[in-house]
């Protein structure tokens, strides 16, 4: 399945020469209730780590407005199961308990960077099913919000099935998909150590996030072999050059083409001009009492 991110040409360049993709804090993200994720009290979002992707194959106008520069922006496609596999070794399994069953294991994160002295990274996204998921859209986020936390006489249950998985229906029109990495703080305490539960959940209720705010993933070795760049609609010829240069240098085989919105969003750039020249010679003062109250909420397009 191949599923599109759209981005700046900066991190474009990145990503090839880097080879791997950025993971961010869920609370560092756009949508400003997924920051405000909480129950009780407790926002989970900070131990919430994703990378946000559309499985819409169709361009989105919306989707190049938000999350790329006016003309320095391109969409990259990729196929989900981009990212590269690390042989768990026997050595590995013995030191961190890991159950292999006597059987060959990969991890698409190396066993040492997920068990740090600053920093644990679950073993959660070795489920295909938790790791990536479409975002579904729902009226009432409140609802979700209520069974992330379960309290009891005995014990407190954290629920990050539902954490990064749900937003407002007025996002819908972003088509999203994620993958998603569940980042816990360390302070140089064993995971194997019987103290060390105690320590997450004092953490998770006093919300002392990781120390990173980012997490990257490798890419596996060919998988910009079929890597497709769609350039901006508003892309330049220097835009161009650039793309070009850096797939003859890291991607090769990349396929770039243009954007299928190229002139529709071209003519519409022109429209809003004209627009705003007519509204211009007719002076301000009459402008303003043309429009009344409505003068300051005329919507960004």
């Amino acid at each position: 399945m191949i599923i599109h991110q759209y981005t700046s040409i900066d991190s474009l360049a990145l990503i090839l020469k880097n080879r791997t993709i950025k993971f961010k804090r869920l609370d560092k993200m756009d949508d400003i209730e997924e920051a405000a994720l909480s129950n009780v009290g407790i926002h989970l979002g900070g131990f919430m780590f994703v990378s946000c992707w559309t499985f819409s194959q169709n361009e989105s106008i919306p989707l190049w407005r938000m999350y790329t520069p006016t003309t320095k922006g391109v969409r990259i496609s990729l196929d989900k199961n981009m990212f590269k596999k690390h042989i768990v070794t026997e050595e590995d399994s013995e030191k961190y308990h890991i159950q292999t069953n006597g059987k060959g294991f990969s991890s698409i994160i190396p066993v040492v960077k997920m068990f740090t002295s600053q920093y644990t990274i679950l073993n959660t996204f070795w489920n295909e099913d938790f790791f990536y998921k479409k975002i579904e859209y729902t009226d009432d986020l409140n609802q979700i919000y209520n069974s992330l936390i379960q309290n009891s006489s005995n014990e407190v249950s954290f629920n990050f099935e539902n954490v990064g998985r749900f937003k407002h229906k007025h996002w819908e029109f972003q088509d999203e998909c994620r993958f998603r990495l569940i980042i816990l703080p360390n302070d140089n305490i064993n995971i194997n150590d019987k103290k060390y539960a105690t320590y997450v959940l004092s953490c998770v209720r006093e919300e002392r996030f990781p120390i990173i705010d980012s997490f990257f993933i490798d890419l596996k070795d060919d998988v910009f072999d079929n890597l497709t760049i769609t350039l901006s609609p508003y892309a330049t010829e220097a835009d161009r050059l650039i793309v070009n240069a850096l797939c003859k240098e890291y991607a090769p085989s990349a396929h770039i083409i243009d954007s299928s919105l190229k002139y529709t969003m071209a003519c519409s750039s022109g429209f809003i001009t004209f627009i705003c020249d007519v509204l211009a010679s007719l002076g301000e003062v009459r402008f303003r009492k043309m429009m009344g109250n409505n003068v300051n909420r005329i919507p960004c397009l």
